[in-house]
């Protein structure tokens, strides 16, 4: 029996462009994820984890080892910061377990950023926006290729645990919380306010960044639901003001106290000044020929539904300046906290959400624009062949440029595929297993350990420290059994 072949001279050319775009975002993936077998635990990972570790060595009990990681949360409260969920989940991370367990850190923290703009995106088409399949496709596609490619600090975003998922992987899951309050506005279904509060929760006890961007947006859309009158906003409000009370239950931690008084805080005036001032040059940096070819791309996917839309898109303008006070709300935190934009890892967060609302302040633009012409009787043609070819003719501009002004040098992908061709990341592979062979045989109390002479862009994201009183050297020794070990860096030449 023949198996029907499709033409794709015959396929329309947003589903070719949809595929094209999947494609692109599954190869780019390949390297980050396979260079994950390199990965190792270093610093907090082993710092946070060395309790829960120890229980586990003495007692292979996993009620034991929770039990264990529950009363470092209750330490931490009170020592250094409040911020439940993600202690916890740190004196949880793979090697506590097993050291062969760390190379899941990137697929855990890619995945939680993949699935939940996915899981938003069809909430989106199945309630709000009649996006086809393979436009949903397409604009996920892009939209998590451009997340993934160019983040600020590329070890803290995906490979380091402790870093990683307490901001990027929280970011994921606060996409996921938008996602359910899409779904529970149009459906009211029990099970899905269930998982609002869940992720509530779990977000009420993370990073500060992701969770007052949860907190606008729950409060947000409950006031929304007051206004029109919708069934459920008194639901949507207990959300709300259930993750409030998370925050200030994270908020009022004597530890938050203890770990202030290392910085510097600005006054709510000036990090509001700070904030909207930076977003500025935040723009300037990140919209650049990518931002502006996603831009074209993702115009091939949403034309289409604008076009099936009864809505008109009123006051374009006063919604790019509210998505542009949302984007620098995320720098509202580290500024209040510490007097700056704050680690890279805090920088991730905001990068995603420039992606997130400066094409969302795109897509309502293009309904306002189009709207315009279609009220004075005219069409918008902008899948016109001719749009095709000039998006083909900048596809090629951009990756012109983008090998002469090394942005895609400095690609996520690229910089995973020169570790692995360099053998970078293998030869760290290498001294790290030396290093640990070194730590579990070793009769030596007071061990002094080389640093690591390859330091991939990927995988490496950080050593110990040269002091045998730093709190990671302290915890490295205790997992290994030494009573101190510090890091000679004078072979660096410092």
């Amino acid at each position: 029996m023949k198996v029907p072949f499709k033409d794709i001279r015959t396929l329309p050319p947003g589903k070719i462009l949809a595929s094209l775009c999947l494609i692109v975002l599954i190869l780019s993936l390949l390297p980050l994820l396979y260079v994950s077998r390199y990965n190792h635990p270093t610093g907090d990972d082993i710092f946070y984890g060395i309790d829960a570790h120890l229980v586990w060595e003495d007692t292979h009990s996993i009620p034991r080892t929770i039990g264990n990681a529950l009363q470092g949360v209750a330490h931490d409260y009170q020592t250094w910061q409040g911020t439940y969920v993600a202690m916890f989940l740190m004196r949880l991370q793979p090697t506590v377990f097993s050291e062969k367990l760390y190379f899941i850190t990137p697929f855990l923290i890619i995945g939680l950023l993949l699935g939940g703009y996915w899981h938003l995106l069809c909430q989106l088409r199945r309630y709000v926006i009649p996006l086809e399949r393979h436009e949903q496709v397409g604009i996920w596609a892009v939209l998590t290729f451009l997340s993934l490619q160019w983040v600020v600090s590329l070890g803290e975003a995906f490979y380091w645990y402790n870093g990683g998922l307490y901001y990027s992987g929280f970011y994921g899951i606060t996409i996921l919380l938008f996602g359910l309050l899409c779904k529970y506005i149009f459906t009211r279904k029990k099970t899905t306010l269930a998982g609002i509060f869940l992720l509530a929760f779990l977000v009420g006890g993370s990073n500060y960044l992701t969770l007052l961007w949860s907190m606008l947006v729950l409060f947000l859309t409950a006031a929304w639901c007051w206004v029109k009158k919708r069934p459920g906003r008194l639901a949507l409000t207990c959300a709300a003001l259930f993750q409030l009370g998370c925050f200030a239950v994270s908020a009022i931690a004597p530890g938050n106290a203890v770990r202030q008084a290392y910085s510097a805080q600005l006054s709510a005036v000036k990090t509001i000044i700070f904030s909207l001032w930076q977003g500025t040059a935040y723009l300037g940096v990140w919209m650049n020929g990518w931002w502006i070819l996603g831009a074209m791309l993702l115009l091939v996917f949403v034309i289409p539904a604008i076009q099936k839309m009864d809505f008109h898109f009123p006051h374009p303008f006063l919604v790019t300046a509210f998505l542009y006070g949302m984007f620098c709300t995320l720098s509202c935190p580290t500024f209040y906290a510490q007097s700056s934009t704050g680690p890279g890892r805090a920088l991730n967060i905001i990068y995603y959400g420039f992606i997130f609302t400066s094409y969302i302040s795109l897509f309502y633009l293009a309904g306002w624009v189009y709207n315009r012409y279609r009220d004075s009787g005219d069409r918008l043609h902008v899948l016109h062949p001719v749009y095709f070819r000039l998006l083909a003719l900048v596809v090629v501009l951009q990756v012109c440029i983008g090998l002469n002004d090394n942005t895609i040098k400095l690609s996520a992908s690229v910089q995973a595929l020169q570790d692995i061709i360099r053998g970078t990341a293998a030869a760290y592979d290498r001294e790290y297993n030396e290093r640990i062979e070194l730590l579990q045989n070793s009769n030596v109390s007071d061990l002094v350990l080389m640093p690591y002479q390859n330091q991939p862009l990927t995988v490496y994201v950080g050593d110990y420290g040269p002091n045998a009183d730093q709190g990671s050297n302290q915890a490295l020794a205790r997992w290994y059994g030494h009573d101190t070990i510090v890091i000679d860096y004078s072979s660096l030449g410092y």
